[in-house]
């Protein structure tokens, strides 16, 4: 499975190469006792650059898929500042098996929604390495949302080595925190319903046929009606 390929999608569109490699470790899991309406939050801050990018991940829908129930999976990467890429998959598993990724949209700023073919993610590259995980304990992190305690292991792929600690609370997928040579990613805070749990490509077409503009100002990231993030 080539995730570092749909990685290169969201980074390329919001003008930010960093973190790839998270990236495609986060979207190689799975999905945690899903549900409709869960969600979280996270910081992601480039090793090299100290760039700092904000990230949710929300379920936002279901679908019955071949008797089988899909999640969809909502995606929000923003950088500090500027116009976020928003991203959907419908999934009846983990995202490791290309057969269980049934839909994929993709909405970069106030462009279109794209929809790409979900066999995107599963092209054959005959040199990628599978990944190795090894278990290391467990280790109390703690974040802006609070002392969690983890299941703490590595994800070995290559020359590549991604360390994270997870705790099944925190859903969608489980992760609390990231780190690998490309940088760090931690949980901000997370939750169930209310504005973070809805989907965002949902809301921004709504604002723009309807032509209701409106400027949020909140401390760290918000969306105005173009979606485009700020902070304060």
């Amino acid at each position: 499975m080539r995730m570092c390929v749909f990685a290169a999608v969201v980074f390329l569109a919001t003008g930010v190469a960093v973190g790839q490699d998270i990236f495609s470790d986060v979207m190689s899991g799975k999905l945690i006792n899903p549900e409709v309406g869960v969600f979280a939050w996270y910081e992601l801050i480039d090793a090299e650059t100290d760039q700092k990018l904000y990230m949710r991940q929300a379920i936002v829908g279901k679908k019955q898929v071949a008797g089988k129930t899909g999640y969809y999976l909502e995606t929000e990467v923003m950088p500090a500042v500027g116009f976020p890429i928003i991203y959907r998959m419908l999934l009846t598993g983990p995202a490791t098996d290309p057969a269980n990724v049934h839909e994929i949209m993709v909405k970069d700023g106030t462009q279109p929604i794209a929809t790409l073919p979900p066999d995107i993610l599963g092209e054959d590259d005959s040199e990628e390495e599978a990944a190795v995980r090894e278990a290391l304990g467990t280790e109390t992190v703690t974040t802006p949302a609070g002392a969690l305690e983890t299941e703490y292991f590595s994800v070995n792929r290559g020359d590549h080595t991604t360390k994270v600690w997870a705790n099944d609370d925190v859903r969608p997928m489980g992760i609390v925190k990231m780190v690998s040579a490309a940088g760090e990613l931690v949980l901000t805070r997370f939750g169930t319903g209310g504005p973070d749990a809805e989907s965002a490509i949902d809301r921004m077409l709504r604002e723009q046929e309807s032509g209701d503009v409106r400027v949020e100002v909140t401390p760290g990231p918000s969306r105005n009606f173009s979606g485009r993030t700020t902070t304060e």
